[in-house]
């Protein structure tokens, strides 16, 4: 995939959270979480406007805890971590482990639906690859880039488009800015890796598995 450097340089300050948070990591023991210690803050007053019914419950599960129903999981790895989502097709699948990967930064539960922030931050997330790998590897780093560089977190994605052929995705989610006033804090996703990627794909069913850097 061809990127714009330019667009790939997340700001100063959200550069400076981003070192900030690796190094609180980095003095942590791998026994306790590592926690997005200075998490994108946006204006708690933002909460209160243009969310529709969906609104986040703070109460709900923890951070790195799938919501009751979720089509996801986490796995453990002697260094990182599993995300496995599944779903009737590699579509579903791939829209179950975006959310997936967002669950192990926050609660889930405690994201809202805010229509503008949906709009501006969570349209139009595309990936492009030149095989599967590739393609989910672009897929989910596009989304961790959205969220570096905007600090947007979906509760939900749906791949919209998927065309083998070219190996391009086209995805959207719905959700709202990270605030750490309401948001629990959980695991920083670093990277996603191509160690341990696989696609199985069976009639009725598609389970996909990605090694994330934490």
């Amino acid at each position: 995939m061809t990127t714009d450097p330019k667009r790939r340089e997340p700001s100063l300050e959200l550069q400076r959270q981003i070192n900030d948070s690796i190094a609180a990591r980095n003095r942590s023991t791998r026994s306790g979480a590592s926690t997005l210690d200075n998490g994108i803050l946006t204006n708690s007053s933002s909460r209160t406007a243009e969310h529709d019914d969906l609104a986040g419950d703070e109460n709900g599960a923890e951070p790195g805890t799938p919501p009751v129903g979720s089509q996801f999981e986490y796995l453990d790895h002697p260094a990182d971590i599993i995300l496995h989502a599944w779903g009737v097709d590699l579509q579903e699948s791939l829209s179950n482990i975006a959310v997936c990967m967002f669950g192990y930064m926050t609660s889930l539960d405690s994201i809202s639906i805010n229509k503008t922030q949906t709009l501006d931050h969570g349209t139009n997330v595309t990936g492009q690859g030149h095989d599967m790998n590739s393609l989910i590897y672009s897929f989910l780093d596009e989304w961790l880039f959205n969220f570096h560089d905007t600090g947007f977190i979906p509760k939900e994605v749906k791949v919209s488009e998927l065309h083998r052929d070219v190996w391009r995705i086209v995805s959207s989610g719905k959700g709202e800015m990270m605030d750490i006033k309401h948001h629990p804090q959980g695991t920083e996703v670093k990277a996603i890796t191509y160690s341990g990627m696989r696609v199985n794909e069976k009639d009725g069913r598609c389970d996909v598995y990605v090694v994330v850097d934490i």
